[in-house]
């Protein structure tokens, strides 16, 4: 008898409980705005870019929201922002040496197939005539007309150092890439080892190479009588080296089997019996070829530490860290610039295996040098 008095009463509270309990669920939490800023300081260029937005909280569908524009930006007005250079060495940030004042501006270059509004979006701007000065570090402030609290974010930036790409070698026009080679009647792939030495400021080296051709369109099979003539740029990446820290003066060495520049395009292009491919331009100047620019793309610690955290997850653990370097918001304020050597040639043996080889023979290719064995005219 107690025990049913006891079930009695408890199922009597569950009851009392669950009726007095709302059928409403509020699924949005109160809403807080945060400021998102991401920006690339390039110490090389005139006029550097800066995206500030804000996230944003409504009923109903969030893609919606996205199309609006002012879901995630600021009207014109609400902000103002400036920043600041400062010696390495002044810790506490009180001296500015200079300092540029942000503006923003309407651009309409976006594309169009993505869940965020478009073609025009708002971005901010300053100019820095010559470059900034890599020896400096820089603040970004950023105040709100509505009294909000104040962002602010510090960067060290990549010295605009040039020349320390060893091979290729940058003082010499049309420097011919090696990627095969041939003798007694049989050919080799070659490996090439590219080298630089590390920039200060710098942790982070995505390597490329631009591989520039021509593509001819003809009427006939024969490759009589040409429609057009388009030019093409391939961007091949070579894959992404680290210094152990960012002081400079390391030696890196990135090594590539040729084998792996015929099969890079075997797998860009296609074979078309119509179309005929002219590896790079003839330059009259120095009397090469010149088709490859190689390319180093660098990034500071602080980006380093952004693209890590945020790549792809392959172990078990699924969580990862969140990473911002911005007080106050969410986002990334950091330095990237690009070191180049342009306008690199091939030798004649690298040309031979393009048209002859196994690999690519059929994407019909040829050098636009007159004096070549293999080329576009012969």
């Amino acid at each position: 008898m107690l025990k049913f008095t006891q079930l009695t009463i408890a199922t009597i509270l569950f009851v009392a409980v669950i009726a007095g309990c709302s059928t409403d669920v509020e699924l949005n939490a109160p809403y807080e705005r945060s400021t998102v800023v991401f920006a690339l300081l390039d110490p090389a260029e005139d006029a550097q870019w800066i995206r500030i937005n804000r996230t944003w909280l409504g009923e109903g569908n969030q893609l919606d929201y996205a199309l609006i524009a002012d879901s995630s930006e600021y009207v014109a007005g609400a902000l103002t922002a400036w920043v600041e250079g400062f010696s390495i060495d002044d810790e506490t940030l009180t001296t500015p040496l200079v300092s540029y004042e942000i503006r923003d501006t309407l651009l309409d270059n976006k594309a169009d197939n993505g869940v965020f509004f478009a073609p025009q979006y708002r971005a901010y701007t300053f100019d820095s005539p010559g470059g900034l000065d890599a020896s400096l570090q820089y603040r970004l402030t950023i105040n709100f007309q509505d009294g909000s609290a104040p962002i602010s974010a510090v960067t060290t930036l990549i010295a605009s150092a040039i020349g320390n790409i060893s091979n290729p070698p940058a003082g010499l026009p049309g420097f011919g890439l090696n990627w095969a080679s041939t003798g007694g009647g049989s050919s080799s792939y070659q490996r090439i080892n590219f080298k630089w030495s590390t920039t200060e400021g710098a942790k982070r080296y995505e390597v490329g190479l631009r591989v520039f051709y021509t593509e001819r369109l003809w009427a006939d099979g024969a490759h009589t009588e040409m429609v057009s003539e388009t030019e093409h740029v391939l961007d091949w990446k070579l894959g992404t080296e680290f210094s152990s820290d960012d002081e400079g003066g390391e030696e890196i060495k990135l090594s590539v089997d040729g084998e792996q520049f015929y099969r890079f395009l075997a797998s860009r292009l296609e074979h078309d019996p119509f179309v005929t491919r002219v590896l790079g331009r003839w330059d009259e100047n120095i009397q090469k070829e010149r088709a490859f620019d190689f390319v180093l793309t660098i990034g500071n610690s602080e980006l380093d530490t952004y693209l890590a955290v945020n790549a792809p997850v392959t172990g078990v653990i699924q969580d990862r860290p969140e990473y911002t370097n911005i007080a106050g918001g969410i986002g990334l304020w950091a330095s990237r610039t690009k070191q180049e050597v342009i306008g690199l040639g091939y030798s004649l043996s690298s040309i031979r295996e393009l048209v002859e080889g196994d690999i690519t023979a059929d994407l019909y290719f040829c050098s636009p040098s007159p004096f070549s064995d293999y080329g576009c005219d012969n």
